[in-house]
């Protein structure tokens, strides 16, 4: 009888998210597994992974990348000291949002409320947020 051919379960969930993502599609991990599509077919459905299900986390990530991008380059337009103001301006007006979004999130009595506001200033700022499941 033929040795079977062991995969880790940490491949199969890091190809099941590369596949939720977008990313890879189940021939292409099958191939690259030395598997055939039909194992990789039960092993996602075994983890309930759906294709492309999470596709618009990637999309979002590429829009505030190519926002925050454009932002930077309206700035580079400006001379120096338009720049510094239009930077401290941003930055008041962001900190102002993100307080009143705690607020209101205290006065509902419900402070994960406020993520949103929260992720809006990360990705404003270019960094992601580690959320925790």
């Amino acid at each position: 009888m033929p040795a079977k051919n062991t995969i880790s379960e940490q491949t199969w969930n890091e190809q099941a998210a590369l596949y939720e993502l977008g990313f890879k599609h189940g021939n292409q991990i099958a191939r690259e597994l030395g598997v055939s599509p039909q194992t990789v077919s039960r092993q996602m459905k075994r983890r309930g992974a759906e294709k492309g299900s999470r596709v618009n986390e990637t999309i979002q990530d590429l829009e505030a990348a190519l926002d925050r991008k454009a932002r930077c380059a309206a700035l580079m337009d400006l001379s120096d000291s338009q720049r510094r103001r239009k930077v401290v301006e941003e930055n008041l007006e962001a900190v102002g949002k993100m307080v009143a979004a705690l607020l209101e999130a205290d006065r509902q009595g419900d402070l994960t409320l406020v993520a949103p506001a929260i992720d809006r200033m990360a990705s404003t700022l270019g960094q992601k947020r580690k959320r925790s499941r």
